[in-house]
Order: C-alpha cells, then structure tokens, then sequence
C-alpha cells in the first residue's frame, strides 16, 4: 500500500513537470502573479494575552502537510496579530514555506496568519489557485528557488528574490485544464492513505491478539 501511495506520487510530479515544461506560454516575473504575499511573524511567546483563549488559527510549518490547509493546532488573540508583524492570510491562497524548510506548500480553506519564514500568498484573480500551487511544487520552480536560497542563520529564499523568478502563464482556462489531472490523482492519493490506515489498524488488532 506504501508503495502503491508513492507511485501515485511520483506520477503526479511527472505530470506535473512535463506540463509545466512543455508550456508554450508567455512568461512574467512571480511578482506580477499575486496581490498580496508577505512572511507572517510571531507574537511574544512570554505575553499570554496573544494566546490564551486566541481563535485566529496560527500556522507553522507543520501544518503546510498536504494539498489543503483544513485544520491546524495552535491559535493567537485579536490582540496577538496586532502586536506582531502577522497578517491575516484569506482563503484560497497558497503557503509557501521560505525559511529553514523550504518548500512546504498548502492552499488555506480557511483565513490564516503565519509564523515567520512561511509565505501568504494571494493570487491575482488571472491565476487559479490550483495551477499557481502545482506549478510551485514543479521542479521548474523548485529549481529556480534553489538558485536563490540565501546561507545564514538559517536557509531562506527571500521574496524579494523569488519575485524575480520567471513563470509560464498560460490563460485560466489552460490553468484549469493543467490542474485537472494531477488534482484528480491527489484525490487517488488520498483514498489509498486513508486504505492504508485501515491496513494499520488491522495491523494492530491482529498484534494485539496474537500475544492475548
């Protein structure tokens, strides 16, 4: 079942490439692909009054694990956003981590902010969001973002830098019709790990009852 997953993956990255480099399209710099994008920031971890009873869900980089953004653990305060450099991220942007692990990709279903080193990004209303988030986990961009990746404290791609990246724009009915299959093969992917959990639960009542 492991195996069957990884397939699937590795299929959907293939197609994913050889979409994304066989696009005869004209093509403009990153910058001109959103409305708005920014870094998030933290609140002060020693003042409670950012957190306690907080109900803007605050994301980190371990929420940035699958296609979609649908829940996430940790929340800060009104006050919280206020008083740090996070924004709030709408729904239907992507989130693209840039600092320590970078390359961590999510479309929010819901309204966000974000710690530091995690990207908001809002599309322009010519850029479909599914397009703009396959096209980012292509090795075409992933690539260009390695060539950019600053050494320090820690490895970033600043914005800065990734807004000079150049991408293929194709119209948004092309957008649409390059996100269908590999949407559909995510959807695959989803059934079969959620296959695989059954197989680990059966896994274990069979355990359990073998040393009964």
């Amino acid at each position: 079942q492991n195996k069957i997953i990884e397939d699937l993956k590795e299929l959907k990255s293939a197609i994913i490439n050889y979409a994304i480099n066989s696009l005869d399209t004209d093509f403009a710099k990153f910058s001109s692909l959103y409305e708005m994008a920014g870094e998030g920031g933290t609140p002060t971890t020693s003042n409670a009054s950012f957190y306690d009873n907080g109900k803007i869900p605050f994301i980190k980089i371990d929420d940035l694990k699958q296609k979609y953004l649908i829940e996430n653990n940790d929340f800060i305060t009104e006050l919280g956003l206020q008083k740090s450099s996070a924004w709030l991220v709408p729904t239907s942007s992507i989130l693209f981590s840039n600092g320590a692990t970078i390359g961590e990709i999510t479309i929010t279903t819901y309204p966000v902010c974000t710690k530091q080193g995690i990207l908001g990004i809002v599309p322009k209303q010519n850029i479909d969001v599914e397009y703009l988030y396959y096209f980012m986990s292509s090795s075409y961009f992933k690539k260009a973002v390695s060539r950019i990746v600053t050494e320090g404290t820690m490895k970033t791609a600043y914005l800065k830098d990734i807004n000079n990246i150049l991408c293929p724009i194709p119209t948004k009915e092309e957008q649409h019709e390059i996100a269908k299959i590999p949407s559909a093969l995510n959807s695959k992917i989803d059934t079969e790990k959620s296959i695989l959990k059954l197989f680990i639960t059966q896994k274990q009542h069979l355990l359990h009852q073998m040393f009964i």
